[in-house]
């Protein structure tokens, strides 16, 4: 179980490695769903491990809405059917 500090910096991580996955190649592009996958995990395990009100604190400060948040979980749901 993940603090919240912990959390936030994980968070802050994967953002700044999608930040640099940007690009119209196609293995930058195979990189980015990648990873995009891993922030859908990373958007359950927040879930799991934290409280409402830091969740939505977490959200804030990452200026992330629900929307953006919701894609990385389909993602990630994505990713488990097809290995399926």
């Amino acid at each position: 179980m993940k603090t919240f500090v912990q959390t936030r910096a994980t968070f802050l991580q994967a953002l700044t490695q999608l930040k640099r996955l940007e690009g119209p190649e196609k293995v930058t592009q195979a990189l980015r769903v990648v990873k995009e996958r891993e922030t859908g995990k990373l958007c359950y395990q927040a879930e799991e491990d934290l409280a409402q009100a830091e969740l939505s604190l977490l959200k804030d400060m990452l200026s992330m809405g629900k929307s953006q948040w919701e894609k990385w979980k389909l993602q990630c749901r994505k990713s488990l059917h097809e290995c399926g």
